[in-house]
């Protein structure tokens, strides 16, 4: 029996889908809001890290196809998602996943550093009143466990080539620490967008972040 007999398809602009099940961490509009934010080209390099089912990647290959896409998870059963992923949108001979904590990453992983990296992490700081669930999968996909912010940033810096991007999705509420780690590790924010819900204060946050770039940020509206 093919173990995704039961998942169903989510499916994405120009012909790609992606598989999804209810016993696994469903991608959110975070997710979706944070693909149709990031601004690639064909020619780009991307890797997504914490990528779940890899669902912001294959969106934005959706609305744009390009060069090569890198997915990193620590979670093996996710990764076989994504391998399953790959295959239905034939994508094999442009891809490669790392099962792994993103801390083990280093450009040798990858033939140069990267154009773009992609990240909705985890939202949550672990700490000692933080009620996580009892369902480890899903309490790292939403609490600072395996990896944090700080650690986060610091790595796609490393990773990324100098003018390369990192587009990532977080609380409204650490926007402030966003552009503070963003600036120890020689990366500008140059585009932010508030996600906002009726008249109540914004709740989530887009960023553009450019390595190696001048300062200078542009606040831009959300379309939709």
């Amino acid at each position: 029996m093919n173990k995704f007999e039961n998942f169903k398809l989510e499916h994405f602009p120009n012909g790609v889908a992606i598989y999804q099940c209810d016993n696994l961490y469903k991608f959110t509009q975070d997710a979706i809001l944070l693909a149709k934010f990031c601004n690639v080209k064909h020619s780009d390099n991307v890797l997504e890290l914490c990528s779940g089912s890899g669902v912001i990647s294959f969106y934005v290959y959706s609305l744009c196809p390009f060069n090569h896409i890198y997915f990193n998870e620590i979670q093996s059963e996710m990764c076989d998602v994504i391998k399953e992923n790959i295959k239905f949108n034939n994508l094999k001979r442009r891809s490669k996943i790392f099962n792994c904590n993103l801390k083990e990453l280093s450009i040798t992983d990858f033939n140069k550093p990267l154009d773009v990296i992609i990240c909705n992490p985890p939202y949550q700081k672990l700490n000692p009143n933080s009620k996580i669930n009892d369902n480890y999968e899903l309490a790292i996909a939403r609490h600072e466990i395996e990896v944090t912010l700080a650690e986060i940033i610091q790595k796609s810096s490393e990773l990324l080539k100098d003018k390369g991007r990192l587009y990532m999705v977080h609380l409204a509420s650490r926007s402030a620490e966003l552009i503070i780690e963003c600036a120890k590790n020689n990366m500008q924010v140059k585009r932010i967008e508030f996600i906002f819900n009726g008249d109540k204060d914004a709740y989530l946050v887009l960023i553009e972040a450019v390595k190696a770039a001048k300062s200078g940020v542009r606040v831009t509206k959300n379309k939709e």
